[in-house]
């Protein structure tokens, strides 16, 4: 039987796979990037994740990536 806290990861998990792919919450006011950082602090706050864990999965490289695009659009 799985303990509470694995239920409300996989609880968590569902939920935010659902949320990402409708694309929105609509009460909420909630997109994607919003519902999968609400998940992945929500992984953290049940136990399923640590700190540790959670930071090792930011890519760094990535959010250079999206920073250099961002600054690239904003000049164009």
């Amino acid at each position: 039987m799985p303990s509470q806290s694995e239920l409300a990861a996989l609880f968590l998990i569902i939920f935010t796979y659902a949320g990402v792919a409708v694309g929105y919450v609509p009460r909420l006011r909630m997109n994607r990037a919003s519902i999968a950082l609400v998940g992945a602090a929500g992984l953290v706050a049940v136990g399923a994740l640590s700190e540790t864990q959670a930071l090792d999965a930011i890519d760094l490289g990535m959010l250079i990536l999206l920073a250099i695009g961002v600054i690239w659009l904003s000049i164009l």
